[in-house]
């Protein structure tokens, strides 16, 4: 099963880069993970504790990339 994780990053003065959760709510109602085999919006979390496929190892990586790049306030990090 193939999917697409997505993902709305936003910016704000006080906090810098962050994954707008809230947003992401709003804006895909029926989840944001793309699954391409069922044609499908499916949500990240399962409740429970469980989320779909890999978006909790994602979601957490691409936290603490957007947490590092605010720390170097935008400097490369390559």
């Amino acid at each position: 099963m193939a999917k697409e994780y997505h993902y709305i990053v936003k910016y704000t003065e006080e906090d810098g880069w962050t994954i707008d959760t809230d947003s992401e709510e709003a804006r895909f109602p029926d989840g944001t993970i793309w699954d391409t085999e069922a044609g499908e919006w499916q949500l990240p979390y399962l409740g429970d504790g469980k989320f779909n496929g890999k978006e909790e190892d994602l979601a957490e990586t691409l936290s603490d990339i957007l947490s590092l790049h605010n720390q170097m306030q935008g400097r490369s990090l390559l």
